[in-house]
């Protein structure tokens, strides 16, 4: 038997990452990379009052876009403003809301942080 071969060129495996800017998502984007993929990532600014995850998404972005040790990947970055959402959240996280309180996420306290659905309502825009 024959074996046919093909000489296509190779496309990079392409992958959309919701980056929060927190350690969690920037792990599995240096991951990506790692592995080769084409990243486009995105934030999304609900409204909320802990902004430096925002800023922190950006820089590592910018970062990597323009260091040497990542030459050859460029990471498609977006933020999508969702102005109106935060009408409509219940959390002392967003806008307008109580002050964050401090304290350990199973305190009870603590249970006046969670946007409720956050994670679905974004994983449903990308």
């Amino acid at each position: 038997m024959t074996q046919l071969e093909f000489d296509f060129p190779r496309r990079k495996k392409e992958a959309v990452l919701s980056l929060s800017g927190g350690m969690d998502s920037s792990t599995v984007l240096l991951h990506l990379l790692a592995n080769d993929y084409n990243v486009t990532a995105v934030s999304f600014d609900y409204g909320q009052k802990h902004r430096v995850e925002l800023e922190r998404a950006q820089q590592l972005v910018d970062y990597i876009n323009s260091s040497d040790a990542y030459q050859g990947h460029n990471i498609n970055y977006r933020v999508i403003k969702l102005d109106g959402l935060v009408d409509l959240l219940n959390s002392n996280l967003v806008e307008g809301g109580d002050d964050v309180p401090e304290g350990h996420y199973e305190e009870e306290n603590m249970k006046d942080t969670v946007v409720p659905n956050r994670n679905k309502m974004f994983s449903s825009i990308i």
